[in-house]
């Protein structure tokens, strides 16, 4: 039975860099670009997974998208439909795995970006309320790579 819920999602973009220490170096993460949205979705089990559903905030840019999120023991899928039902992302989020996703953006076109999954935790209880977080860096071409940390809040409406 889906249920009406309300949804904060935070993310955060971070540009990762090695800053020296001692006779070695370090990573730093330089925080570049922030986002809070709280929006309006519902929230389903359907075959062992927890399925969250929301249309995207139009200030993101993204109006007329609608967004799945579709999480399952060990991954977090997230699916994105444009205008058409088309497909506009694809991307699975697994811990410690390197996964490629396929990303549509209009008027440029297909890119492939590389996804890799840094950590990833989820605390829903029975009724799909809590808490996912997500730590993960995309990456594409050598020229732009960014580390994201995403945190989605599921609440009773």
């Amino acid at each position: 039975m889906k249920k009406n819920v309300t949804l904060k999602i935070t993310s955060k973009q971070y540009i990762e860099s090695l800053e020296p220490s001692g006779e070695a170096f370090k990573k730093s993460l330089q925080l570049e670009d922030s986002l809070e949205i709280l929006t309006e979705g519902t929230v389903y089990a359907k075959k062992n997974a927890t399925y969250i559903a929301y249309d995207e905030a139009e200030e993101a840019g993204l109006q007329n998208t609608k967004t799945l999120l579709k999480v399952s023991d060990n991954a977090l899928q997230i699916l994105r439909y444009g205008e058409g039902d088309d497909t506009n992302m694809d991307m699975t989020l697994e811990q410690g795995i390197l996964n490629i996703t396929r990303y549509k953006i209009p008027m440029v076109g297909t890119m492939d970006l590389e996804v890799y999954t840094h950590s990833l935790s989820k605390d829903l209880d029975d009724d799909g309320f809590g808490t996912i977080d997500v730590d993960y860096k995309i990456k594409f071409d050598e020229f732009y790579s960014r580390r994201t940390k995403l945190e989605v809040e599921v609440r009773p409406s």
